[in-house]
This record gives C-alpha cells, sequence and structure tokens, in this order.
C-alpha cells in the first residue's frame, strides 16, 4: 500500500505529536521531518526535504471520544 510506512510511522509517533493539535506533521518514511503551523510551510519543507520521494502532510488533530453514560437499571 502506498505511503503505509510513513502511516505506521504517524500512529507509532502519535503520543509524542498530540502537543501539537492543529499544526501539520511531516513524515517520510520511519522519520518525522517536523511539525509546521501552516500547511504551506510543511508542504515547502517537504518538498525541499524529500523531493519527489513520498511523504505524507497531517494535520495534527487530537481524536475526541464521546463520553455515554447508560443507566441500565441493574
Amino acid at each position: 500500500m502506498a505511503l503505509e510506512k510513513e502511516l505506521e510511522t504517524y500512529n507509532r509517533e502519535l503520543a509524542n505529536l498530540t502537543v501539537h493539535e492543529g499544526q501539520c506533521v511531516v513524515i517520510q518514511g520511519e522519520h518525522v521531518i517536523g511539525v509546521y503551523v501552516s500547511y504551506e510551510d510543511a508542504l515547502k519543507v517537504a518538498y525541499e526535504k524529500c523531493g519527489l520521494a513520498p511523504f505524507i502532510v497531517k494535520i495534527q488533530s487530537v481524536e475526541q471520544v464521546p463520553f455515554f453514560n447508560f443507566c441500565l437499571g441493574f
């Protein structure tokens, strides 16, 4: 699958990336290239450092887990 390594790296580093909510992370292979405030900055650095090699730019967001409180009457 295309970008499989990059997605694995993102999932592996997710705990370290949570402090960068709303920012863009650049990943190539097994390496986090950096975290940037804007998508444009991230994309510019990605092309400068990675060229045409595969990379991902992902906007970091913390997934909210809904909380349900059920009263089942037990």
